[in-house]
Formats: structure tokens, sequence, C-alpha cells
């Protein structure tokens, strides 16, 4: 319900959560999306929500979450756990999980967003 999805998706085998807003031409497979507790008005942030032209697959973006443009959170290095725990991402069991109100900036990779 409330959700906002962009022109061109593809969202496969997965959940999203209410008032999610999803831009353009975004991936998402076998992942659950939280969602958002508001509808945001006008932020000098990075928009909550996932930007344009991002790819998520097999991860978990909590609630409140704001992912920019061209994002790519897919671990495709097969990593099992992050060793160290980080404000905005960490990895357990090969699961990438986007801790709640976290930010990541346009063009980020999983494995970039791990070593911030």
């Amino acid at each position: 319900n409330g959700c906002v999805i962009g022109d061109g998706c593809t969202i496969e085998n997965s959940i999203v959560g209410l008032r999610q807003v999803i831009g353009r031409n975004v991936t998402i497979r076998n992942s659950i999306l939280m969602g958002a507790d508001f509808y945001e008005s006008n932020s000098d942030q990075i928009p909550m929500g996932i930007g344009d032209n991002c790819v998520i697959e097999g991860a978990i973006i909590d609630k409140d979450c704001r992912i920019g443009n061209n994002v790519e959170i897919v671990n495709d290095l097969s990593i099992e756990d992050s060793n160290l725990e980080h404000s905005v991402c960490v990895v357990r069991d090969g699961i990438p999980v986007i801790v709640k109100e976290s930010q990541i900036k346009d063009g980020m990779k999983l494995k970039a967003i791990l070593e911030k």
C-alpha cells in the first residue's frame, strides 16, 4: 500500500514494504524492502527510498533508508560475514543488510559500502 514505483522497474520474488519509493529502471530480486514510516516532503538530503537505475539482489533494506542513483547492492563477491559492524551495511550469512535510516551515495557498490 502507498508505494511509488517508477517506470521500467523489475521486481521479482521480493517484498516491498509500506510507503516505499522506488525510482525508474530499478531491478530488485530476492530482497526485502521494509518501506518507510512516513512520506517525506522536501529534503536537502538524498531522497528517502531507492534512486534510479539501482540493482538490489538478495538483500534486506531496513526502514527509512536513502539509496542514491546507480547503486548496486549485490553480494557478487560471496561475502559471508562482514568483519566490522558498519553504520550503514552489514553482511550476515551472505545477506547484505542496509541498516535503518542509512544513506548510500550515488554510484556505490556493496564492496565500497562495506569499506566506508
